[in-house]
């Protein structure tokens, strides 16, 4: 059976792929399993809140996470030692 992810999961996926470099949207699309226009959406939304920052080399557009990402991401790891989601049987 397929698992859906809540908003805060793909939020993680993405996050999780910036802590370990920069990336362009393709490859991050890819490396969080989201389609590049659903990434293209949450990417803008994390841009905006201040949890990632874009920025050109040449012609492409590259994305880092930020001080507030990485916070974002210690208080969502540290909420769901505290408080688990149930598993789906």
């Amino acid at each position: 059976m397929r698992r859906y992810r809540c908003w805060h999961d793909i939020v993680e996926s993405i996050l999780k792929s910036l802590a370990k470099r920069d990336l362009g949207i393709t490859e991050l699309s890819l490396q969080a399993k989201l389609p590049v226009d659903r990434g293209k959406t949450v990417i803008s939304y994390l841009a905006k809140h201040g949890l990632v920052i874009e920025y050109r080399i040449d012609e492409r557009t590259y994305y880092r996470i930020t001080e507030r990402g990485y916070e974002w991401l210690g208080a969502y790891e540290y909420l769901n030692t505290v408080l688990p989601a149930p598993r789906q049987s």
